[in-house]
Formats: structure tokens, sequence, C-alpha cells
């Protein structure tokens, strides 16, 4: 990400490139969510509620 300023929209753009998995599934459903407010940090947080900690005691992380 050399050179590519986080606040702009190239930044959203080559992180999607980069995602894969249900990572790639929650960054374009955020996408068609935000329409044009979309923005790389505030997809970072989006991500970030989906994301299990490993060291997470809870059920979700049991069931995975």
């Amino acid at each position: 990400m050399k050179g590519i300023r986080l606040e702009s929209k190239e930044a959203l753009d080559f992180i999607g490139f980069k995602l894969q998995g249900s990572a790639l599934t929650t960054y374009n459903h955020y996408l068609i969510k935000e329409k044009d407010k979309a923005a790389f940090f505030s997809f970072m947080l989006v991500l970030r509620e989906f994301l299990i900690p490993s060291t997470s005691k809870d059920l979700l992380w049991k069931e995975w």
C-alpha cells in the first residue's frame, strides 16, 4: 500500500484485491450497503466485528 493514502478511495479498492474467503464476502456486502459512503477505516471497523480473536473463550470460538 505504499504511496496510497488510507483516506482515499484507492485504499478501499486495493484492499479488495487482497481479501479472500469470508473477508471478501464481508467486503462485497459492505460495498453494496454503503455505496457512496464506503471508506477504508469504516470497512476495517465492520470487518473487526466479524473476526473472532484466537484468545476468545466464548462459544463462537468453540464453534469454529
